[in-house]
């Protein structure tokens, strides 16, 4: 940040819909914005940003893993802790190391103890005389937390664990409302497995969606414990980007007893990818689509005979050509032309609310290629088959909650 600090703007584009007073943890109300961006990242509208202040606050003494030091404020306690140059992700390292955080305050992958209580750096604005605790050892002595939202039938078929965060930025983001929202109780795995209220007899599958389940990578092991623990026969299902799954992740997910993973390859082309996930950089759209690839097959390789893999597949001819889709299901077909393939239609949702739904025979057309290109097991999701998209204007997320 180069000691500049910024405040959160409104631009005239606004929709007024109330989701960055309501569904984002905010310091305004309190003491004033830091400039931490977290509302930027679920305006509807894409109408609020960033611009630097006039000037900057008064010196802010505080302590560090015992060290004393001092940064202008106002400011979040993530950007002054990456001012001192001192950096936080207890997982990862170099490039992967920023791309692990949803930056809005869901997931909570950038945690520290302030006054020995566990709480997401990038919200918390920075306080005098805070004592601020950035120790891997010491972090883990906390159970770990993220905000999420529990879901039971009706309406879905399954309980399921949707975990607010995201590492991506996509405009056609269909959980919107969830993904970049950080309002609500931050759960521990205990309290969420307890809050499933999961019933052996009843529930034979659960699902961890989101928002990017894999952030945050203590409190998703751990989860999938509990709800081991809670059901031990159950089927547990990931949801992922992909985009953090290594072969290491991978297998503590399957120690850790997760029996399905379906990751979701949104492209091969970086361009595309970029376009697609609000990736600005294509050094980080080609880690990205690596890891996720290399994941598939990291996954049928060694869990063939013990992991149900289906690979999800979005598609849109305003994003991908038909030869770029064809590439994808020939590099799938390359790993395993027996994969279960989902082909999804992506549909109006967020951003792009405005985006055309598709005839019925262009999906159809696209599964042709799809087939046409070595796969073998390919299901077509589209149309009323998919839940519409929440409205800005109707933030209904609330009534879902358990």
């Amino acid at each position: 940040m180069n000691g500049k600090r910024r405040i959160a703007v409104r631009g005239k584009s606004c929709l007024h819909c109330g989701f960055c007073e309501e569904y984002i943890t905010c310091s305004r109300s309190s003491q004033g914005c830091i400039g931490c961006g977290a509302c930027l990242a679920g305006c509807p509208q894409n109408a609020r940003r960033l611009e630097e202040r006039s000037g900057s606050g008064p010196e802010i003494s505080f302590t560090v893993d015992n060290k004393p030091c001092s940064v202008k404020g106002p400011v979040s306690v993530l950007n002054a802790l990456e001012e001192l140059g001192l950096a936080l992700s207890p997982h990862t390292s170099g490039d992967r190391q920023k791309a692990s955080k949803c930056g809005v305050g869901g997931c909570w992958n950038c945690s520290v103890l302030i006054d020995k209580v566990l709480t997401p750096a990038c919200i918390a604005p920075l306080r005098k005389g805070m004592d601020i605790v950035t120790s891997r050892e010491r972090i883990c002595s906390s159970e770990p937390r993220r905000v999420v939202t529990l879901m039971r039938p009706a309406p879905h078929y399954h309980p399921s664990v949707f975990t607010h965060g995201c590492n991506f930025r996509c405009d056609l983001c269909h959980n919107w409302n969830i993904t970049f929202s950080s309002a609500g109780k931050a759960l521990s795995p205990a309290e969420t497995a307890s809050g499933l209220a999961l019933d052996p007899e009843r529930d034979y599958w659960v699902g961890i969606s989101g928002g990017e389940p894999t952030l945050n990578r203590d409190w998703l092991l751990q989860t999938v414990q509990k709800l081991r623990q809670a059901a031990p026969d159950i089927r547990i299902q990931l949801d992922t980007n992909g985009s953090l799954l290594t072969p290491e992740y991978i297998d503590e997910l399957v120690i850790a007893g997760i029996t399905d993973i379906s990751p979701d390859l949104k492209a091969v082309d970086p361009k595309t990818f970029c376009r697609l996930c609000g990736i600005g950089s294509e050094q980080t759209a080609r880690m990205y689509l690596e890891t996720s690839w290399e994941a598939v097959r990291y996954i049928d390789d060694k869990y063939r005979d013990r992991v149900f893999m289906a690979v999800s597949l979005p598609y849109h001819p305003m994003f991908h050509s038909r030869e770029e889709l064809c590439q994808a299901a020939k590099a799938i077909s390359a790993i395993n032309r027996k994969l279960p393939v989902t082909l999804i239609e992506y549909q109006p949702a967020f951003r792009l609310r405005d985006l055309p739904f598709l005839d019925p025979t262009v999906m159809q057309e696209a599964k042709q290629t799809v087939l046409d290109a070595g796969l073998e097991n390919v299901l077509l999701q589209g149309g009323s088959g998919i839940p519409v998209a929440v409205d800005p204007l109707d933030l209904a997320m609330g009534s879902e909650e358990c």
